[in-house]
């Protein structure tokens, strides 16, 4: 299943759309978050960017081109850390940046982890 054409074409389309959610939503204006305990940025930062690292590997067929196009979502982070301090009520934040890069780091280790578990998984790793 996890080798299949469809699969692999689905979870590309998710991790397109999450990318393309994840700058929209980096670069509104003064956006509130629907919690609050202090450093919950952080956490939705690392959460978010986990799964823009870990769907990649999913995705693409290539060990090492899955693992770059993941490590992409670095830049990506940190350029939209930078673009936010150009959108009014938004700041960029160094901490934010490191909670991004954190994320993708563990969100590949993550899902080679699992991979690596399931490859004799019946039905998965066919």
């Amino acid at each position: 299943m996890l080798n299949s054409l469809l699969f692999r074409r689905a979870t590309l389309l998710v991790w397109i759309c999450s990318v393309a959610a994840t700058i929209y939503l980096s670069l509104l204006p003064g956006l509130e978050l629907p919690v609050k305990f202090w450093s919950a940025d952080k956490l939705l930062h690392f959460l978010g960017y986990a799964w823009l690292g870990g769907l990649p590997l999913l995705a693409f067929a290539g060990g090492d081109t899955a693992r770059n196009v993941a490590y992409c979502m670095i830049p990506l982070g940190g350029l939209l850390e930078w673009g936010q301090s150009f959108v009014p009520g938004r700041t960029a934040s160094m901490m934010d940046a490191v909670a991004n890069a954190v994320g993708v780091f563990i969100g590949i280790w993550i899902v080679e982890t699992l991979l690596a578990r399931c490859r004799g998984c019946e039905g998965l790793g066919d």
